[in-house]
């Protein structure tokens, strides 16, 4: 009986975890406990009996969400086509959203969680850019960085050309 609820307390967790990743992706800065309560048709206080707090949630929720991300990223490499830059482009690009800054400021999450995001970021990065260009100076890598990360920044407020950026950088880049 023991295996049973801990397989339903792991399953109930993982829904909440899941959930959480999307509404964050879908709704931004609209995102909310009790619109994730709402989602999932269980109440804000049986979120909070799986997650003690809002940290412990978000916690759990990167973690989640850059496991997931390196795998992808990996498997979009292995691909090796043009289209898998596209996508690596589109993860990288869903990362910053994920991390953007106006999203730690609203919810005002800790430094220790703003570390660990920007770490796994990072981490993440260097996968993406290593696939585009494999060895390269840091100079280089900089320069990368900043022309990626800058016009993602800009669109992590207008999304509207975000197909087309993407699609240009790869023909830049490829």
């Amino acid at each position: 009986m023991e295996t049973k609820k801990g397989d339903f307390v792991s399953i109930m967790k993982d829904k909440i975890i899941q959930a959480s990743i999307e509404g964050l992706r879908n709704e931004g800065l609209k995102f909310s406990v009790d619109l994730l309560a709402n989602k999932l048709k269980i109440s804000k206080k049986t979120v909070y009996k799986y997650f003690p707090d809002k940290e412990a949630l978000a916690v759990a929720l990167y973690e989640s969400y850059y496991s997931d991300a390196t795998e992808q990223a990996k498997k979009f490499i292995e691909k090796n086509t043009k289209s898998s830059y596209k996508e690596l482009l589109q993860l990288y690009f869903d990362s910053k959203r994920m991390t953007h800054s106006d999203i730690f400021n609203k919810y005002t999450l800790n430094q220790r969680i703003y570390a660990y995001t920007t770490e796994k970021a990072d981490s993440l990065w260097e996968i993406i850019a290593a696939s585009f260009y494999g060895e390269q100076s840091e100079t280089d890598k900089k320069v990368f960085r900043v022309i990626v990360d800058g016009s993602f920044e800009k669109l992590c407020s207008d999304c509207s050309v975000l197909e087309a950026v993407i699609e240009r950088l790869v023909d830049l880049l490829w």
